[in-house]
């Protein structure tokens, strides 16, 4: 007896539609959430690769360690001690070290070098001191020179407080402040390993706090942390912020190959070199595209500042001014690039509290001058050189700048270095990359 054939399902027009869409559902469904897996795991790389190419990035995949040099964490983020040699930065065409990456990615730097040498002043906070209007902005027009001379888009403000050092313990102070420019605190400095660190470098600085007398205080040249008296001159280190994941360029944090901050489209002439006939100059100041220098190269000039008296004086003819003015801008092939430009030569004593806002009470203009003690300048490899500031009340004395950081006093009429200062306009620039081996040519 032959088998009775099943009947085939016959699908309804309804069950049809139903199916057709719940195919379609489960497709859609499919696709959505592989497009997003594939989304997001692209994204994920990106931003490991965003990370790696970040200087925070770069800082953290370091080894940490408990004891030693190297890198540590503590609840405030990761912090170098000892005498570490990959902790090297080049911002704005100098050289920085890395202090600590903040937990929020910021990254806390300090010059590898003095940035200027002057007294700190009759005050002795902080907040009131000369360091601080020549640092940073303040509600004084007239404040902030190091901090004009940075690309400031990358800077995020550094929070600091006026610590005390009491039997080698720190006693952090209460009130927290905020500025885009400071110098090392004792706590810096002491939580780095002190002389014991990448903090010693042979030069005389400032550190921000006090010691149980209330004295400020400063680190010699064996690294020694020492009192100072505020109407003497010391070197002063730069401390500031760099915004969370600024990338880098090159490099791998040596001193020889320092980690790049890559500043894009940004344009930063400080501290890059002008090559004019066989002199070579440093940029330490950009008003607008008038770019004011000092020689580094080839210009070896040894006289007294004065027979006299220690005013920069252009009409007088013992002096160094009418000498730079005359004789001196005379002899240059290129003295027609020379642009006239102010010089500022209000007293700094103690008849004006050392302040450093009373500079500008004064000025000359002329086509060469010499270095301001307030002129940011990196002239560590110099030494013993007049400055061209006045000193009331002593007209036979003149201040000088020293490579270890002193800012010290000679007769005027000694012989020591003189370091030209001139503008030129950056529009006459006709070629070169700025760098030592192909500064920048002009026409």
């Amino acid at each position: 007896m032959a088998k009775k054939r099943k009947k085939r399902h016959q699908f309804s027009k309804g069950e049809f539609i139903f199916n057709f869409i719940s195919l379609v559902l489960v497709i859609a469904v499919g696709v959505y959430f592989g497009y997003r897996s594939l989304y997001y795991y692209s994204k994920q790389n990106m931003k490991i690769k965003e990370e790696a190419n970040t200087l925070n990035g770069f800082i953290t995949s370091y080894e940490v360690v408990t004891d030693g040099d190297g890198l540590h964490h503590d609840e405030e983020g990761f912090y170098f001690k000892g005498k570490v040699e990959n902790n090297y930065v080049l911002f704005a065409n100098r050289l920085f070290r890395v202090i600590r990456v903040n937990e929020n990615n910021t990254i806390k730097i300090v010059s590898e070098d003095n940035v200027a040498s002057f007294m700190w002043g009759n005050k002795n906070n902080y907040k009131d001191s000369n360091l601080r209007g020549w640092l940073t902005k303040t509600d004084n027009n007239l404040s902030g020179i190091y901090y004009k001379t940075l690309p400031s888009k990358f800077i995020s403000k550094t929070t600091w407080s006026e610590d005390t050092l009491k039997e080698k313990e720190i006693k952090r102070g209460e009130k927290k402040e905020k500025d885009f420019i400071t110098i090392p605190t004792i706590y810096d400095y002491t939580l780095a390993g002190g002389k014991e660190s990448y903090f010693n470098n042979g030069k005389v600085y400032y550190l921000l706090g006090h010691n149980e007398e209330d004295a400020n205080l400063y680190i010699d040249e064996d690294g020694v942390l020492q009192n100072i008296d505020n109407i003497d001159g010391y070197g002063i280190r730069a401390v500031l912020t760099l915004k969370a994941n600024v990338e880098i360029s090159s490099g791998d944090g040596t001193s020889n190959n320092p980690y790049v901050i890559s500043l894009k489209e940004e344009k930063n002439y400080i501290n890059q070199y002008v090559k004019l006939g066989d002199e070579t100059w440093k940029v330490f100041e950009d008003n607008s595209g008038l770019l004011k220098m000092f020689a580094v190269q080839n210009v070896d000039l040894l006289r007294n500042y004065s027979d006299r008296d220690n005013y920069f004086d252009i009409n007088d003819k013992d002096n160094i001014a009418y000498y730079l003015n005359t004789a001196y801008l005379n002899s240059l092939s290129y003295k027609d690039l020379l642009i006239d430009d102010y010089y500022y030569t209000g007293e700094i004593s103690d008849e004006t509290d050392y302040d450093f806002f009373n500079v500008y009470t004064n000025f000359t203009v002329c086509k060469v001058g010499l270095l301001n003690i307030f002129d940011y300048n990196l002239t560590g490899s110099l030494d013993d050189y007049f400055y061209m500031n006045t000193r009331a009340g002593s007209s036979g004395m003149q201040y000088i700048g020293r490579s270890n950081g002193f800012l010290e006093e000679a007769d005027v009429k000694d012989i020591k270095r003189i370091i030209p200062v001139i503008t030129v306009d950056s529009k006459r620039i006709v070629k070169g990359s700025g760098t030592i081996d192909d500064p920048y040519i002009l026409e």
